[in-house]
């Protein structure tokens, strides 16, 4: 078997140490350092949608007082037990049963939202009765409180009332002359909870009251007074009357809280899972994590991956793209020492380990990281001294339990593997395990240097490589796909400083093929490097022309937007000229009325034929028929300009329904504007409610469509409605409707105003059910703002 911490190597609890440390609860946190891995990848894609959701309703300022809830299973199961209690016990359950039944309430109004959390918060089931009575049963000290308990507050009041008389009865002894030549000090205090006065200790003989002991240097003798005596024995009573209601009360809340145990215990559960998704909500937030795809082929697609530890720590990753399918579920990644190949190993476990937790990913939201049911990884030394055991052997037990263990469904991952020996032997004995893993259907990732494995994707086809780049003398920690890297043993001791005699004694000893492979190897990464270099400059100008064609575009659209400013200006002063013309035609009808003559009225006949001669006469374009009608499509009537919907074909012709009315016309009288519009599904409601339908059954969304975000607002589509009472504005709207879908209005605009919001609550509920509304909301900030109700008619 494999070490009972496999994940040990890629610092794991490092991960999980800061994923408990954004639980908000004790439970949770206890959880999150010892998570365990979800069952199946449903499991995974729910906690995924899970967080997604939390998300989503922290954007609508939805909070769930998760923090509120304490660990309250020992105290309810000892409550079960017919236990008692005390005070601080049913205080804190109290306010843990308040915040379970929030949060309850909160995700079963959201349902919609958040479907995921509200299955899960069906599982909170909290006494109403229960809840209310505990936190009502104490005040803001955590006391019981008075107002529930008026018996405490007489109770505790008789018990002032004593400790007062006590205190004043003591404080004129203090203060008198009978006992100031044996008072040992001017105070009283409280000896066995009574009240007791220092007296020397030569008076204790004398009969001034009840001794309750003598101070450690037996100088001074502590005695209760008979002049308290009495008083003292009442306060005790008091408070011993005080202690049995208590108990009383406390043994009351303690069983009926040991009732609910069946409910409240599950609860608990239920909210520690909740804990867990907010902790992974926010853990996603700390390693700026995105959802990736997962499915179940074994498959990992990592675009823009950062290692997440260091990410976590706020070190600056360098990004990359890592890769393993079912066509090549090898991956060999080669290059120098200290060059990034073992973190880019450990990003490749530490984000198949987070998806199988159900956590986001460090990588771009294009990634893909599939659920496996094993993961293991060889990394590090793992000698020990206790097995007398050397490194290689060691590690080589690893790898033979992991090769035993790997199936379908295993990731299996090794640093330097089989190293640690003589190189030809290595490289063999790790070519070897590496196939049989491959055989067994597993997915395997191996970083080295052996030249026999840095090839082996030329002769296997389910090997790909990858190798760390190397540039001007220095990792840059960057992983190119495709390529092998070579080991740079001699740029890594150039660079701490070896002198260059040892390191060309070092080359002179390499044999000739070894010396040309390097060589090779080195060529290679510098023609690498310089096609990289191409290809940036090639995208760089393929970006520079995007740009200059998005700025030519830009510059098409402003010259036509000119070009239109222009004609309506042309339009604007034509219209001027015009109104001019007629009133200088309505003078001459003026001087025609008061003494016509046949010169005159030639005269304005004259002007106003030179008027119409301005203004263009436009031939009307040929109408034609629909090529197609079918029932249910919207169509505009081309007479009134009015928007409806088809709802019969027949010989006779197409009946349409606009608005409130029924029209029957021929088809080239229609112009077809699409299909029937699809059930839109609401997306903003009031919490708990499903949202109204009209009488075809569309969802009517508070939410604009694109029709609505459009509309413009003018005096002749907008009607006045401030002032007005609710039902007075039900009345004036459907009128007001009535004329727009005559005047072939499709967007009207209803302004009521602030005000209470009762004319603005009501008129929106009356909407979901006007036979002439198709949609309705609130008008956006450039239409006018939430004053305003934007509505499209057509039923």
């Amino acid at each position: 078997m494999l070490d009972p911490s496999p994940h040990e190597s890629l610092d794991w609890q490092v991960l999980l140490a800061a994923l408990a440390e954004c639980t908000a609860t004790s439970r949770g946190r206890q959880c999150a350092l010892t998570l365990t891995p979800l069952e199946c990848i449903d499991d995974v894609v729910a906690t995924f949608d899970a967080l997604e959701e939390l998300g989503a309703l922290r954007d609508l300022d939805v909070h769930l007082p998760i923090g509120g809830i304490s660990d309250i299973a020992a105290p309810v199961h000892n409550a079960s037990k017919g236990s008692t209690l005390d005070a601080d016990e049913l205080c804190i359950a109290g306010a843990t049963l308040d915040a379970l039944r929030t949060i309850s309430v909160k995700l079963e109004a959201h349902g919609d939202d958040a479907p995921v959390l509200a299955a899960l918060a069906a599982r909170i089931e909290i006494d109403a009765l229960l809840c209310d009575d505990l936190t009502l049963a104490f005040d803001a000290t955590g006391r019981l409180s008075e107002s529930t308990y008026p018996q405490l507050a007489e109770l505790r009041a008789s018990i002032a009332a004593l400790h007062k008389d006590i205190r004043a009865t003591l404080d004129s002894l203090v203060g008198g002359d009978e006992l100031g030549e044996v008072l040992q000090d001017n105070y009283w205090t409280l000896r066995e909870n009574r009240y007791v006065l220092p007296i020397k200790a030569h008076a204790k003989r004398w009969d001034i009251g009840i001794v309750h002991g003598t101070s450690g240097t037996g100088r001074t003798a502590f005695v209760e007074p008979h002049q308290v005596v009495m008083l003292n024995n009442r306060l005790r009573l008091a408070e011993g009357a005080l202690a049995a209601e208590e108990h009383r009360i406390l043994s009351q809340l303690s069983a009926a809280l040991g009732h609910c145990a069946p409910e409240i215990l599950p609860a608990l559960d239920a909210a520690e899972e909740l804990d867990l998704h907010s902790a992974r909500e926010r853990f996603a937030e700390k390693l700026s994590a995105t959802r990736p795809i997962v499915a179940d082929d074994g498959a990992i697609k990592l675009v823009g991956a950062r290692h997440p530890v260091l990410a976590l720590r706020g070190v600056s990753v360098v990004p990359n793209d890592l890769l393993l399918s079912a066509d090549h579920p090898a991956l060999v990644v080669s290059g120098p020492n200290a060059g990034g190949k073992t973190v880019a190993l450990k990003t490749i476990g530490l984000c198949a380990l987070l998806v199988r937790h159900g956590c986001f990913i460090p990588a771009d939201q294009r990634s893909r990281v599939d659920f496996f049911e094993h993961i293991a990884s060889a990394i590090g030394d793992q000698q020990t001294i206790e097995g007398d055991e050397s490194s290689f052997s060691a590690h080589l037990r690893l790898v033979d339990a992991m090769m035993r263990e790997a199936h379908h469904g295993s990731l299996l991952l090794f640093d330097e593997i089989a190293s640690g020996t003589d190189p030809a032997q290595g490289a063999a004995l790790a070519h070897a395990v590496l196939e049989r893993m491959l055989e067994a259907g597993a997915r395997v990732v191996v970083t080295t240097h052996f030249a026999r494995l840095k090839g082996l994707a030329s002769i296997d086809d389910r090997f790909a490589v990858a190798a760390m780049q190397y540039l001007d003398g220095a990792p840059t920690y960057r992983v190119l796909p495709g390529a092998v890297g070579e080991s740079h043993a001699f740029g890594m001791a150039r660079r701490i400083g070896m002198e260059e005699s040892l390191l060309a004694r070092a080359s002179d000893l390499m044999d000739a093929g070894e010396r040309d492979i390097s060589r090779a190897l080195e060529a290679l990464e510098a023609e690498r490097e310089r096609a990289r270099e191409a290809a940036e400059e090639a995208e760089r100008l393929r970006a520079e022309i995007a740009t200059e064609a998005a700025e030519l575009a830009t510059q098409r659209a402003r010259v036509a937007a000119r070009s239109k400013e222009l004609e309506h200006e042309g339009a604007e002063a034509f219209l001027q000229r015009l109104t001019k013309a007629e009133e200088a035609i309505g003078k001459v009808v003026a001087d025609l009325q008061s003494g016509a003559t046949h010169a005159k009225a030639e005269a304005a006949r004259v002007a106003v034929d030179a008027m119409r001669g301005l203004v263009p006469v436009r031939a009307a374009p040929p109408v034609e028929a629909p090529a197609t009608l079918a029932v249910g499509d919207r169509v505009r009537l081309r007479s009134m300009g009015t928007v409806g919907e088809v709802i019969a074909i027949g010989d006779g012709g197409v009946q349409v329904r606009a608005g409130g009315l029924t029209v029957n016309t021929k088809p080239e009288a229609l112009e077809r504007l699409g299909a029937a519009l699809p059930p839109r599904r609401p997306i903003t409601h009031k919490p708990g409610k499903k949202s109204k339908k009209n009488k075809k059954g569309r969802d009517r969304s508070e939410v604009a469509p694109p029709d609505l975000k459009q509309a413009v607002r003018f005096p002749g589509n907008t009607l006045d409605m401030r002032g007005m009472r609710v039902d007075e504005g039900y009345d004036e709207a459907d009128r007001f409707f009535d004329r727009a879908v005559l005047q072939g209005q499709d967007v009207v605009f209803l302004l009521h105003g602030h005000g209470t919001g009762a004319l603005k609550q009501g008129l929106r509920g009356w909407l979901r059910q006007s036979a002439h509304v198709s949609q309705f909301a609130p008008a956006r900030a450039d239409q006018g703002g939430d004053a305003y109700t934007v509505v499209l008619l057509g039923g």
